[in-house]
């Protein structure tokens, strides 16, 4: 059996309430999650970079690769519980036909830089237009085949009773 005296539990405590600190020679590869919110013509585009050690980092929007976006709204590196850091950068485009965003992201981890492309959702729209065309046609088309066969009953009946 064993016997903790007070000083052994609380640094017990202690080390457990400790967060995990990488050593200064560990490189955590950087996670990256890119996001949109549209305004209008405008979208407001927001990358988080996250989980990644060391702190140091380059972050920014690009576009159609070229470094010509500016990010309005950029967040200090700020530390997480494990050790690793975050940071977010933002900025608002009006994107055109064929304009390509994505967030380009540098560390000491990766062997080169990370280019995570912004998707804008799928529109809507097309999905009920498709929908609403299908309705038609099935209304349509169990429409015309109820009048079809009903003419051709009429058309028997007629026959049976004038022939």
């Amino acid at each position: 059996m064993r016997v903790e005296t007070p000083r052994q539990e609380t640094d017990q405590i202690r080390a457990a309430q400790t967060p995990f600190i990488p050593s200064s020679s560990l490189s955590v590869r950087p996670q990256v999650k890119v996001s949109g919110q549209e305004k209008g013509d405008t979208v407001k585009l927001h990358c988080q970079v996250y989980g990644f050690h060391p702190r140091a980092v380059d972050v920014k929007w690009m576009k159609n690769k070229e470094d010509e976006v500016h990010s309005y709204e950029t967040t200090h590196v700020l530390p997480n519980p494990d050790g690793t850091y975050q940071i977010r950068v933002s900025t608002e485009v009006t994107p055109k036909d064929g304009d390509r965003y994505s967030c380009y992201v540098d560390h000491r981890s990766l062997e080169e830089p990370l280019y995570i492309v912004w998707e804008p959702e799928k529109s809507s729209v097309w999905v009920i237009a498709v929908v609403v065309a299908l309705v038609v046609v099935a209304v349509f088309g169990i429409g015309g085949f109820i009048f079809y066969r009903s003419k051709c009953q009429l058309s028997r009946t007629y026959h049976e009773i004038f022939h």
